[in-house]
Formats: C-alpha cells, sequence, structure tokens
C-alpha cells in the first residue's frame, strides 16, 4: 500500500468515525428525564441545527407517549403541529395526557413547552399487533441505491465544477446522521421547476438499536428532513434560494409494519401543491425489498420575500 493509498484510507476512518459520532449526538437526543408522572424534560444540547430541528421535538414527544404505555402496544398514527420556534439552549418540557387505555388501542396527547408556552402539540394512537386483511401500492421503479451516488459527492463535484470553495459553504456539505442517494438530482445553484415528486435511498450511518421505540422516533427524526424539498423543487426554489423562509407547520406519520432502519429504505415523496404560502407533501418510506413501512403528510410554509429595496 502506497502513501496515497494510505492516506486515503485514514481519511475514511476518520469520516466514518465523525458520522457514526454524529448518529450517537443524534440517538442521544432521544434521551428524557423524568420529573413528575407524566412530565419529562430534555437539557442536551445542539447537534448542528440553529433551532430545534423539528425532528427532533416529534421523535421526543414520541418517546414521551411511550413512558406512559405499559402495555405491547406500538405506535401506528402520529398527527402534531409546530406551534412557535424552539430554542436549542433551553429545556423542552413534556406533558403527557393518558386520553384512553383500551384492550386495542391507546391514545396520548403531549405537549412540548418553553418558558411556559407551548411549541408543539401532537396526538398519538398506540395499537397491540393484530392480524388482518392486507393490500399496499407497489414502491416506485426507480434505481437502487447501490447504482447512485450519495448527495454530499453529489455536492462536491457540483462546487469543484464551479470552482467553488467548500470552507466557504460549510452547510451545503454538513455531514449528517443518514446517508442519502438521491434519483433525482436538482441544479442547487440554479434551479427551475421540477416535476413534483422526489425519491431518496436512506441509510443510517451506523447502528440503529433493535428496539421498536426507537427505531419509530428516528423514523419520525429523519421523516421531516425533504418533505418541503418536494414542494419547493416543483416551483423552482430550494434551501440557497435568496430570501425563501421554509418552516414545518404539521406533520402526520402513520407506521404500518415494524420498522428497521439497519438498511437501505426509499423516501418517495410527491407534492401535489403549493398555495396560500402553504406547500403540501406526502411521503411514502419503503424497505430495500419493497414493503411499504410508514406514510407522512405535511404542510410547509414557503415564502419567497422580496428584496428591500423592491419592498419600499
Amino acid at each position: 500500500m502506497n502513501d496515497h493509498q494510505v492516506m486515503s484510507l485514514l481519511k475514511e476512518l476518520k469520516s466514518m468515525e465523525e458520522k457514526n459520532n454524529l448518529l450517537k449526538k443524534s440517538l442521544d437526543l432521544f434521551s428524557l428525564n423524568k420529573i413528575d408522572r407524566d412530565i419529562y424534560t430534555w437539557t442536551g444540547k445542539n447537534v448542528g441545527w440553529a433551532r430545534v430541528f423539528g425532528g427532533q421535538v416529534m421523535a421526543q414527544t414520541l418517546i414521551a407517549a411511550y413512558k406512559t404505555i405499559s402495555v405491547d402496544h406500538f405506535a401506528h398514527s402520529f398527527h402534531s403541529y409546530f406551534l412557535r420556534p424552539g430554542h436549542m439552549d433551553k429545556p423542552i418540557i413534556f406533558m403527557v395526557d393518558r386520553i384512553r387505555d383500551g384492550k386495542s388501542f391507546s391514545t396520548r396527547t403531549v405537549k412540548a413547552l418553553q418558558d411556559g408556552e407551548a411549541i408543539f402539540s401532537c396526538s398519538i394512537s398506540f395499537q397491540k399487533d393484530e392480524d388482518g386483511l392486507e393490500h399496499q401500492i407497489p414502491m416506485p421503479d426507480v434505481p437502487g441505491p447501490e447504482t447512485l451516488r450519495n448527495e454530499i459527492e453529489i455536492r462536491e463535484e457540483v462546487l469543484k465544477k464551479l470552482k467553488l470553495d467548500s470552507e466557504d459553504m460549510p452547510a451545503f456539505l454538513r455531514q449528517k446522521e443518514i446517508e442519502m442517494r438521491p434519483v433525482e438530482v436538482q441544479d442547487y445553484f440554479n434551479p427551475k421547476r421540477m416535476p413534483p415528486y422526489k425519491n431518496t435511498w436512506i441509510k443510517p450511518e451506523g447502528k440503529i438499536p433493535d428496539d421498536q421505540k426507537i427505531q419509530q422516533a428516528f423514523l419520525l427524526y429523519i421523516s421531516d428532513m425533504g418533505l418541503i424539498a418536494a414542494a419547493n423543487n416543483s416551483i423552482g426554489v430550494n434551501f440557497l434560494t435568496k430570501n425563501l423562509q421554509n418552516a414545518s407547520l404539521d406533520h402526520a406519520m402513520w407506521f404500518h409494519r415494524k420498522v428497521n432502519l439497519n438498511d437501505w429504505f426509499l423516501y418517495s415523496i410527491d407534492s401535489p401543491i403549493t398555495r396560500n404560502a402553504r406547500g403540501f407533501s406526502r411521503g411514502s418510506i419503503f424497505s430495500h425489498n419493497g414493503d411499504l413501512v410508514a406514510s407522512c403528510t405535511q404542510e410547509g410554509l414557503i415564502r419567497l420575500w422580496p428584496d428591500s429595496k423592491d419592498a419600499n
């Protein structure tokens, strides 16, 4: 092995270690402390987001609700609203209300609060496993992950072609706790209207514990990545567009099967409409072998503000 190969190997090992650390930090977000009956708190640290990431508070409310479920029921339906921006430097209090406990179903509502004000609320239904009639839609016919490049490699190539310094755009190349391999690749710096759908293969950068509660929480966490992007793509804007304001307004998820995120899964998103400063998106999450594992929907705020000189 020559010096160049050794350096490449060391660089790859360092990158793997950094990615594993990112995954660990994300999973650590799910650790809540009990402060009273059905009341929990999180006082962790920022993992890179300027504000509390929507996926974070969704996952945390699910974990808080699970702490009040004593029977073998698993979440099947999650409906939520983002009410106020959350601050990473302040604790979040989670208050769980036990709405109903039945033989087949249990229901919880959860409020997340900062400074005494609700920043997020949700209703979650849990169900005991039950046999029944089945059907599902087929997985979209798209190239497999083995044939695609990961998103970071694509972005690095774009910067190289445009002769832009990657050190000037750290957010553009920000490593994530997941590897993403997009099927449809957009023009990041000159976005144009694209068909209103987005397919991405995703796999965690490390192993997710087999605990179904953690698996569901992590799926909720990452499901907030990409839904608004599908609506943005359909109108020719993206996260680099000047004066663009995006924010999640609500989010719903339905878990159809037990979740196993330790393999590639396909996140297939479409956006039926963008109107009245809101984009609506739907997501289907398929296992590598084509099983429909979960479905989700979201409305997101999409505002394109004029330049201050044009607004006068």
